[in-house]
Order: structure tokens, then C-alpha cells, then sequence
């Protein structure tokens, strides 16, 4: 079994040697590394030419000619891999040492998996861990992870993703699944609904086999959110947010019906998931029915099912008062 690291990287140079170095302390090499550098200003460059000559395995580093993106860097660099399992890697994290070892393992013994996850452990700049794990951040409880290893991960994956990019692997036959990635989509979450979806489900390990580090420069971050943050978010989380949401949904069920892999449990959890993001996206938008709308959601346990449950009511209920006492107001 080949495995491959595809990796992405912009202006990664404070800690890239650290996860580069994690590669190193692997107590399974992979077989190649393919590194998408996205046009770095900093030494980025440099530390991977330096690693790519010491290091006692296959290393392909690639610069692009003009910025990609996140997305679309990490999909060039999976269509670079030639690996029969392929990894995702972040520029800032380290890996534990038995990490490819144990999701290697993983495949090998069970066939059927088109991907595989872990949890990972968050920490701060110096490594430090900060007293939670990145299914602790996303709510993936145990419950959750047992329906999820049940065989009912579609149902996980509307409510929220809870796959961790840094933290997959995923069998390489199953890339034709997911690519072309829509920009509209991080490439973790697309993968892991797609593959799920169409039948190559996901394999969980119960353990944090990544140092997901926390700092400032993140793009995508695993950082706590408390109370007052969520209501400042709350507040400026309208109907475009929400139209945003169900076009990626949309996205997906397209994707999914051109693949001949849109089986009819597959089309009513997305539709349920489409349906609840339009009828939120109705509600902020303050036309007509907002309190019928609001009140059907919360009947039918949509809130429970496609969101934050009784969090997001809440959210909702207060954007209601609040359009109702404005018209009042205005009357």
C-alpha cells in the first residue's frame, strides 16, 4: 500500500519545519510527499528545498504560477499524488509519530473505508495543549460517533462537519468521487460528504493522532468560541449566510446526481438539509411568514437535525423578536 502526503503551504515558514520534522518521526515513512506551495513570500520555499534534499523518501514540491487558493491548492496537490492512500497535511501542525501507521492499519483492515479521521489535539504556537480536542470544538460527541460508526454518517455530516483535514486519509480511487472541489467548499468537508454519500464511507479513530496548533495566522482555525463571540456571530449571520450554505448543499446533491450515486436516503437528508438553510435564509430575510416558517422548523425538529438544535432556535427566535418590534416600531 503506497502512501502519499499531499500537502499545502503558503507563508508557512514559522512552523513548517515542525510539521515537516513530524514526517520525519513517523514510524511508518510514507512513500512520497507532493507539497503545493501557493506563491509564498517568505523562505517557505527554501526550508522545502532543504527538506526535500535530506529527506529518505520521494518529496515533489510545486509552485504555482498564480494563487489557487486553500481549496484549490490542496485539489492540485491530491492530483499530483500517486499514492494508493493519500493523506492531507496542514503547513503548521505536527503528527503524532504513529499517525500513518495507525490509519495505514486502519485500511488495511477494512476494505470498504474510503476514508479514514482522527481527532486531534489543539494546542497553542509553542505546543501547548489547550485543554480540548477538535471534536471537542465541533460537538462530535460520543453519541454522535457512534452513529457515525453505525453507518449513519450522513446524518453527522448535515448536521456539521467534523472532519478535520490535517486529521484524513482518504483511498486514492475514490478522487474522481470529489474533484473538481467547488471553491464555495473547504476541501475537508467536501471529501468527507461526498465520500460518505456515495457509499466509500468513513472509518473514525478515537484518538488525536495531530497537534492542531492554534495561532493567529490560521486560515481555518481551531480556536474555542465563547458565549459573547457566538452572539456577536449570531448577529451578523443573516440570509446571505444562510443562501451561501444551502448553494454548497446544492452543490453537493448536484455533484452527487452526476454520478450516478444520488440514492433516495441520500436525496432526503440533503433536500432536509436544503430545505431547513432555505427556510432560515426566508426568516432573515424578513419576508412575510417569518414566524410560520420559524415555529414549522422547530415542529418538525429541524433545529435538532440540521443545526445547533436548541442553540440555533435561540438565535433565530431573537432575529424574529427583533423584525417583529421593528415593524411594530415602523407601524
Amino acid at each position: 500500500m503506497k502512501v502519499s502526503i499531499a500537502m499545502a503551504t503558503y507563508n508557512g515558514e514559522r512552523y513548517l519545519e515542525d510539521q515537516l520534522n513530524s514526517f520525519l518521526a513517523q514510524t511508518r515513512f510514507p512513500d512520497e510527499l507532493v507539497v503545493c506551495d501557493d506563491g509564498s513570500s517568505d523562505d517557505s520555499m527554501q526550508i522545502l528545498e532543504a527538506f526535500r534534499r535530506k529527506a529518505p523518501f520521494s518529496v515533489e514540491v510545486c509552485r504555482n504560477n498564480k494563487s489557487l487558493g486553500s481549496t484549490k491548492n490542496f485539489e492540485k496537490a491530491i492530483q499530483l499524488c500517486t499514492g494508493d492512500i493519500v493523506f492531507l497535511s496542514d503547513q503548521d501542525d505536527v503528527w503524532v509519530a504513529e499517525k500513518i501507521e495507525r490509519v495505514a492499519r486502519e485500511f488495511a483492515n477494512h476494505p470498504e473505508a474510503g476514508y479514514v479521521f482522527s481527532d486531534a489535539l489543539v494546542v497553542d504556537d509553542l505546543l501547548q495543549p489547550l485543554g480540548y480536542t477538535m471534536w471537542d470544538r465541533e460537538k462530535f460527541t460520543r453519541l454522535q460517533r457512534e452513529l457515525f460508526s453505525r453507518g449513519r454518517q450522513l446524518e453527522v455530516l448535515t448536521k456539521h462537519n467534523v472532519v478535520t483535514g490535517t486529521a484524513m486519509a482518504f483511498r486514492s480511487d475514490r478522487t474522481a468521487l470529489f474533484c473538481p472541489i467547488p471553491e464555495n467548499w473547504v476541501h475537508d468537508g467536501w471529501i468527507a460528504l461526498i465520500a460518505s454519500a456515495a457509499g466509500g464511507g468513513g472509518r473514525l479513530i478515537d484518538d488525536c493522532l495531530v497537534k492542531y496548533r492554534q495561532h493567529s495566522e490560521q486560515l481555518i482555525g481551531g480556536r474555542r468560541i465563547g458565549l459573547t463571540k457566538q452572539l456577536q456571530i449570531a448577529k451578523s449571520t443573516g440570509s446571505d449566510f444562510y443562501g451561501e450554505e444551502k448553494e454548497r448543499f446544492v452543490n453537493a446533491m448536484e455533484r452527487l446526481r452526476q454520478l450516478g450515486n444520488l440514492a433516495p436516503k441520500v436525496a432526503l437528508g440533503l433536500g432536509g438539509k436544503i430545505a431547513h438553510l432555505e427556510a432560515r435564509q426566508q426568516l432573515y430575510r424578513g419576508l412575510g411568514k417569518g414566524g410560520f416558517v420559524y415555529f414549522s422548523e422547530v415542529a418538525f425538529g429541524r433545529y435538532r437535525k440540521y443545526s445547533s438544535g436548541w442553540r440555533s432556535a435561540a438565535k433565530d427566535l431573537i432575529a424574529l423578536m427583533r423584525q417583529t418590534s421593528q415593524k411594530t416600531g415602523q407601524g
